[in-house]
């Protein structure tokens, strides 16, 4: 992955509490950082503001983490996210975490989040607003 396949960045700063005994970032915070990268990714693109609490949400059924090299506290990472495939009811995004101001790609993920009508509960169509912001 390189950083020209992404329009949409956050930046991330390591915490002392990211880390694992071993004294790099714990695998499982990772998640955490594609959690951020894709909150973003939903605001700036204007999908957040779709949502309606207790009525409408996108939440994350399926998530993968490829990692590539260590990080270290303090480390300021920077999050790619993009729209990868928008199915019927689903939308998969692919994310690459890079050591900020460098091409090094430390981790790359994707996942997959679901529109659900959360009065039902069940997952339902897309709505055409999102299918075309995500389409652009």
């Amino acid at each position: 992955m390189t950083r020209d396949q992404f329009k949409h960045w956050s930046t991330i700063l390591t915490r002392f509490r990211d880390l694992d005994p071993m004294g790099h970032v714990n695998s499982s915070v990772y998640f955490t950082y594609f959690e951020v990268g894709r909150t973003y990714f939903f605001e700036n693109t204007g999908i957040s503001a779709l949502r309606v609490q207790g009525k409408w949400g996108i939440p994350v059924v399926s998530q993968t983490c490829n990692y590539r090299q260590q990080v270290f506290h303090p480390s300021t990472l920077e999050i790619g996210v993009r729209c990868a495939e928008l199915g019927e009811k689903t939308v998969h995004l692919e994310y690459a975490l890079f050591l900020a101001g460098t091409d090094t790609v430390v981790a790359s993920g994707q996942s997959i989040s679901v529109w659900v009508d959360l009065e039902i509960p069940k997952s339902v169509r897309l709505p055409a607003e999102i299918r075309r912001v995500l389409s652009a």
